[in-house]
């Protein structure tokens, strides 16, 4: 999970590096990451398995929410820098912590609301340190809420497909559904005709690398993670992508002390939160194996 949360944290890299705008790039990414699944498919001769009408449903849900994901994301990173948009994005758990109990129909924990007020108050934190930003914030804290929406709404369909069928279904309806708004808008030429060479190196990557395979292998691994666990390791993503960001543009990626307060305090409560869990599991399996002894 962490090789994949490190791969995530260069698509924020890539984002600033693509000259192309948001739009552009989540088409070019699902359109791509489409054609290489496809191919994979064909590579291993695989049946490719047609959902009922509830999985579409929910497989046309997610995909809209994806998209939507990533558009912000990437708006976001062109109109500020990739660690202002790292830093809303690792917000996540606590709209997890909001959003699995509605659609699993499980309790609250108290743990869980603690969290929340602790990324709250890192949020306010960053916030202070960044005058003139609050747009850019507010399309970040966006594209966190879509990101936790899309993971658990993929925890409710993990179950009832394999992974490799549920990531081909929702790229390439985001790519159908973005191929079909940039062509009713006029613009669907001149975003094929937009990229520079360098750009096509870097959507292959985005689209291949930190697409197909990162994106198939998350699906994969909520199988066995709870949605809540998933998007609190992908809090270390804004950890990955700050560090890559500042390294590879230097001082642009450079914030003033107070940014990094706020985000060591939004990951802090999340790790603190990680490893009470941790403990919790523990004690439970120890009872559990205890009792069955007994």
């Amino acid at each position: 999970m962490h090789i994949i949360v490190f791969i995530w944290g260069f698509t924020g890299v890539l984002g600033r590096l693509i000259s192309i705008d948001a739009l552009p790039i989540v088409w070019y990414r699902v359109s791509l990451a489409t054609v290489f699944m496809g191919l994979f498919f064909q590579f291993k001769k695989r049946p490719f398995l047609f959902p009922n009408k509830r999985l579409f449903f929910l497989l046309f849900l997610n995909s809209i929410i994806i998209v939507l994901h990533w558009i912000t994301f990437y708006h976001t990173i062109k109109i500020s820098n990739v660690s202002l948009t790292l830093a809303c994005l690792s917000t996540g758990p606590f709209f997890v912590s909001i959003l699995e109990p509605i659609f699993f129909k499980r309790k609250i924990y108290i743990s869980e609301i603690l969290l929340g007020l602790g990324i709250v108050t890192g949020m306010l934190i960053l916030i202070e340190s960044v005058q003139d930003n609050e747009i850019a914030i507010a399309l970040g804290l966006i594209s966190a809420l879509l990101s936790a929406l899309f993971s658990v709404l993929n925890g409710r369909i993990v179950n009832k497909m394999k992974p490799l069928d549920i990531s081909i279904w929702e790229m390439g309806i985001g790519s159908i559904i973005l191929g079909v708004y940039l062509a009713f808008n006029g613009g669907l030429i001149q975003v094929i005709s937009s990229p520079t060479p360098n750009d096509w190196i870097y959507l292959i990557i985005l689209a291949s690398v930190c697409t197909s395979f990162a994106f198939v292998q998350s699906v994969r691994i909520m199988k066995y993670l709870s949605p809540f666990t998933v998007v609190l390791t992908i809090a270390m993503e804004p950890v990955y992508g700050i560090i890559l960001a500042i390294i590879i543009f230097g001082s642009t990626e450079t914030m003033n002390p107070m940014f990094y307060l706020g985000a060591s305090t939004i990951l802090a409560v999340i790790s603190l939160d990680a490893y009470l869990k941790k403990r919790k599991r523990k004690r439970e399996n120890y009872l559990f194996n205890r009792s069955k002894k007994s």
